[in-house]
């Protein structure tokens, strides 16, 4: 019996083995797709990216070790690196053994390098890098019609979308497509070409068949600007006109809400409570649109979705009292279309129902919101932001009117981007701020009204890749704020104005700048108005003033271009602020601080200036107008003027730093005070002794007026251009006063402080005593003996001594000194306005006086003559 037992567990035991062998390989036999390597370094691209300009192609990435098996689609991958295009895998079959897979590229890449997207496909990963070449073409304004508007589902359309902009650079631009969304099937396109110098016009080819009734939508890309068209599809002429098949209608009256869902067995549940509507989506496949319309007045709409979907506003009013309007609990990107034609209106309650979720305004998102449309869509914030997005927020066309906000307008976590449409907002605090990003302003129109800042871009976090940015390549900008130290522009990091159209900054808190950066700022073109009228004060909590200013620049300042014009009225407000050197190399800037002094103590004090630089002041070109209740330019370094124009009309010091060096251009100069002043600022009690400050003239034209036209506490090094001066002490140094070349020609009023030339100096000078003065209504003329024109002088105040040096004064040589006399025709040097030296005219001495016939030494350069 033992035996027999033994057996029969024995066959039991094989048959159970047997049984699991078989079990086990029928298992086995449903497989998932895997490969064993997927190389991106070898990937091919079917089309040419090009910054700014719309992408549509496909990368076919080899694979190695397929195993024969189906996959489905994938979910989009977003690029990182350059910006603002996405990969998605398209569905296949393996090979077995080596094959290739797609993936589709989309979108529009945000700059040029290199575009990488993180893909998987079998269980392997690899970085697909598309390069993204740099766009040789650009635009400034952009405005799309699309023809025939209307298709039909099913039926094969052929239509256009004619792009009429302005302000083409005559570049070249490549191929650029775009897939439509909302309705499928359609694609844009565009052939390569050469843009206008100026207006032009360019033609996109729409073609394919739409896959279902609603709204076909193209987002166009190029030369920097972008625009989005819609295409309407209906349902054709048989049967009853039905809602699109990707549409969810979600139609609200009053407390209720009528869903009509044709994903309901597709993975989109749509639950209703009164007129609340939430939408849970786990279709992973299509861009679903959820078309909203109708008014709530105690409603909202939320959405969980695991795919990038589309909210459709077709005259959709919300009013949701105990939380946002629109809740988006879904961290893919939602494009919002604000349908032509229509009003939609969002607002929230004052306080929200406790939520572990989070609800940071009226219109919230946890993920991406890119909004388009030529609607309008009117939000209220009565909560916190109006407009609030944990991802980036960016706006191709749209008309959004923030109408309150208790907290900001419109709030990106990541960067804010905005390339036409129109932009209004009314905020208790700031206007648009990108958190953790940065700001990027292609097109449309901006205006704020706001308490705190404007426009921000504030990061102060650690994380190395984050740069807080300003960048306003277009679009007309208006921001008015009223807050204490309220900016109406503020970046962290640098920022870049190079627009065609006006910005108009108006600030009125105490302490409030135009423009605040933390680091560069770089003014190429466009038309900035700045106007500041609050005061500077003491600020407790930073134990130090705080000054209004028009920009204020912790780092590097440069103008290359536009039309800059700041105006600062309060106390202690200044023009131009930076702590970093200051260079002008083009455009036209005028800069008026008329604000009396302001005085905490002895030691915090702030002054109106109208361009103050820790670093260097270098002009290089451009025009420059300044009128100030103190200096006029002021460098803790130095200045240098290169080329251009400057002209400082009002001033207590028209130019004042430690070196002063004057290369070319004219510099116009009227103070009260010192017109030029070069000091080390440690000389005190009246000492006279030589600190080695520098004033270097080496060409260009000087004219100075002030109380001391030049005073230098070093060094004056005259070796060519021309200096025209006046002044109760026309040249006042303390160090060597060196004439070298150029040419000279200087008075004032009998004075023990004006100085003669030094003896060491190479070209041959007068400096000239009378007893009697000439009155600002006469002249000084200098010839020599054939009566040949040295110099004719028209001082601004009376004179009785000057100085007179030019590359034609000679030794050993005869020359004629008269007072009075007329001048006919020609002009002032420099363009100077009612004093100066005369050129280009005729000098006659009738009713002049002879005042002295002296001939210069035949060995010193230096001449001295009194009479």
């Amino acid at each position: 019996m033992k035996r027999r037992g033994i057996l029969v567990v024995g066959i039991l035991l094989t048959f159970i083995s047997i049984f699991q062998a078989c079990k086990s390989e029928e298992i086995t036999t449903i497989k998932t797709a895997t490969i064993t390597a997927l190389t991106c370094s070898a990937a091919t691209f079917s089309a040419t990216a090009t910054s700014g300009a719309s992408y549509t192609g496909t990368a076919t990435v080899p694979y190695t070790g397929g195993n024969g098996i189906a996959y489905d689609a994938g979910s989009p991958v977003a690029s990182t690196g350059v910006t603002g295009l996405t990969a998605t895998l398209s569905a296949g079959t393996l090979a077995s053994g080596s094959g290739t897979a797609n993936f589709v590229i989309t979108g529009t890449p945000t700059t040029s390098g290199t575009a990488n997207f993180s893909i998987d496909l079998g269980g392997q990963n690899c970085t697909l890098s598309l390069p993204v070449a740099v766009s040789k073409s650009s635009i400034a304004t952009l405005v799309c019609t699309v023809a025939p508007a209307i298709g039909t589902n099913g039926t094969a359309y052929t239509g256009t979308v004619t792009m009429a902009y302005t302000g083409g650079n005559g570049g070249t631009y490549g191929i650029s497509t775009a897939s439509s969304t909302g309705v499928e099937g359609l694609t844009a396109t565009v052939a390569a070409g050469t843009l206008a110098n100026g207006a032009g016009n360019l033609t996109y080819t729409i073609s394919g068949t739409p896959t279902s009734s609603g709204t076909a939508t193209f987002n166009l890309s190029l030369g920097g600007k972008s625009c989005a068209v819609t295409l309407a599809i209906t349902a054709g002429t048989t049967g009853t006109a039905t809602a699109a098949k990707d549409t969810v209608v979600i139609a609200y009256s009053g407390t209720s809400a009528a869903i009509n869902n044709p994903y309901s067995s597709s993975g989109v549940a749509v639950a209703v409570s009164g007129a609340d509507v939430t939408v849970t989506s786990t279709n992973t496949t299509k861009e679903i649109v959820y078309l909203l319309s109708g008014t709530a007045t105690k409603g909202s709409f939320k959405i969980y979705s695991e795919y990038r979907f589309n909210i459709t506003m077709k005259g959709v009013s919300l009013t949701n009292s105990t939380g946002p309007a629109i809740n988006i609990q879904s961290s893919k990107k939602g494009t919002i279309n604000v349908l032509a034609g229509t009003t939609n209106n969002l607002t929230d309650g004052a306080t929200y129902a406790t939520s572990k979720e989070d609800q940071k305004g009226t219109f919230f998102s946890e993920g991406q919101l890119s909004f388009m449309g030529t609607g309008t869509l009117n939000v209220t914030g009565l909560n916190k932001h109006a407009i609030v997005a944990d991802d980036y927020i960016a706006i191709s066309e749209a008309n959004i009117v923030v109408k309150s906000a208790v907290s900001d307008g419109i709030h990106a976590n990541d960067y804010f981007q905005m390339d036409n449409g129109t932009v209004n907002i009314t905020s208790s605090s700031d206007g648009i701020v990108a958190e953790e990003g940065y700001v990027a302003i292609n097109g449309g129109t901006i205006s704020i009204n706001s308490v705190d800042d404007g426009i921000i871009a504030p990061y102060e976090g650690t994380d190395a890749t984050i740069t807080p940015y300003v960048l306003i390549k277009g679009g007309k900008i208006s921001i008015t704020t009223t807050g204490d130290k309220a900016n109406a522009i503020k970046s962290e990091s640098y920022m870049t104005i190079g627009t065609a159209d006006a910005v108009t900054l108006t600030v009125s808190g105490k302490g409030s700048k135009g423009i605040k950066t933390g680091g560069d700022f770089t003014l190429t073109s466009g038309t900035i108005k700045i106007t500041t009228t609050g005061a500077a004060y003491y600020d407790t909590a930073d134990a130090d003033v705080a000054a209004p200013a028009g920009i204020n620049c912790d780092k590097n300042l440069a103008i290359r271009g536009g039309n800059l014009t700041i105006n600062s009225t309060g106390i202690g407000g200044k023009g131009i602020n930076i702590d970093g050197t200051a260079t002008i190399g083009g455009g036209t800037i005028n800069i008026t601080a008329s604000g009396a002094k302001y005085t905490y103590s002895s030691t915090m004090t702030s002054e109106a200036k109208g361009f103050k630089s820790d670093g260097e002041f270098i002009m290089n070109n451009g025009d420059l107008t300044i009128s100030a209740t103190d200096d006029g330019v002021k460098s803790n370094k130095s200045i240098t003027v290169n080329d251009g124009t400057i002209l400082v009309t009002k001033s207590y010091e028209g130019m004042e730093s430690i070196i002063i060096n004057i290369n070319g251009g004219v510099t116009n100069l009227t103070a009260t005070n010192d017109g030029i002043n070069t000091s080390y600022g440690t000389v005190s009690g009246g000492t006279e002794s030589n600190d080695n400050s520098q004033f270097n003239m080496n060409g260009g034209v000087l004219i100075v007026a002030g109380s001391d036209a030049i005073d230098s506490n070093g060094n004056f090094t005259m070796k060519g251009g021309t200096l025209i001066a006046n002044g109760n002490e026309s040249i006042d140094i303390n160090g060597n006063f060196l004439v070298n070349g150029g040419t000279v020609v200087s008075g004032g009023p009998n004075s023990n402080m004006t100085k003669s030339m030094g003896a060491a100096s190479t070209q041959v000078s007068m400096f000239i005593k009378s007893s009697a003065s000439v009155a600002a209504t006469s002249l000084i003329h200098i010839e020599d003996a054939s009566g040949k024109d040295l110099a004719t002088f028209k001082p601004r105040i009376a004179t009785s001594i000057i100085h007179f040096s030019n590359p034609s004064l000679a030794k050993s040589t005869a020359y004629k000194i008269y007072f009075g006399g007329t001048y006919t025709g020609g002009n002032f040097v420099g363009g100077s306005s009612g004093w100066g030296l005369y050129t280009g005219g005729t000098y006659s001495n009738t009713g002049a006086t002879l005042k002295s016939s002296p001939t210069t030494s035949g060995s010193a350069t230096v001449n001295a003559f009194t009479f």
